[in-house]
């Protein structure tokens, strides 16, 4: 007899190979019920089995039945929290301090997603503090920490490159360089 725990393992099966188990109990039921030839013989133990593997792939089919509404619910829940969180971000980026969209427009200008700075750079710390460049994880020089523009707000840059654009952007040394003052 199956215990607890593997009834609630089963739970978490999915629904086709739940199918596919009930169809064939049914098939092996319904066969020895209806005196069907080569099943009207079947031993007891093989329909005690038939019995108790249809009521765990019912159960499996009932549970993931239950459960698509609320997946469905879910999934139309993230999409409103993603659509609120990139309105958020695009307010933010779009009404930052001069200098901190000048950092953004000379990243987005460069084509530089990924760019590495001091690990404590000063210019750097309000953007990281918002949230709006990636302060990389590991063990990395502290002159030289990687750092990356968040997906949301590389979009964001890349959708106003027009307006954020750095002349002479290639000529201009790197800004991030702890050499070079800017």
């Amino acid at each position: 007899m199956p215990s607890l725990k593997d009834f609630v393992a089963a739970l978490q099966a999915g629904w086709f190979p739940a199918l596919a188990a009930l169809v064939g109990c049914v098939i092996v039921i319904a066969g020895d019920w209806y005196q069907v030839p080569y099943l009207s013989s079947t031993p007891p133990f093989l329909l005690t089995a038939a019995v108790i593997v249809g009521v765990f792939a019912f159960s499996v089919l009932a549970a993931n039945i239950v459960y698509a509404p609320i997946a469905v619910w879910h999934s139309m829940k993230q999409g409103r929290a993603r659509k609120t969180f990139k309105k958020k971000i695009k307010a933010e980026v779009l009404s930052s301090p001069p200098e901190e969209l000048a950092i953004l427009a000379y990243l987005v200008t460069t084509g530089r997603k990924a760019f590495t700075a001091e690990l404590n750079n000063r210019r750097l710390a309000p953007l990281v503090a918002k949230g709006l460049v990636i302060r990389q994880g590991g063990t990395h020089s502290i002159l030289e920490w990687p750092f990356m523009v968040q997906e949301d707000v590389w979009q964001i840059l890349l959708m106003h490159k027009g307006e954020l654009h750095v002349p002479d952007a290639a000529n201009i040394p790197d800004i991030f360089h702890w050499r070079n003052s800017w």
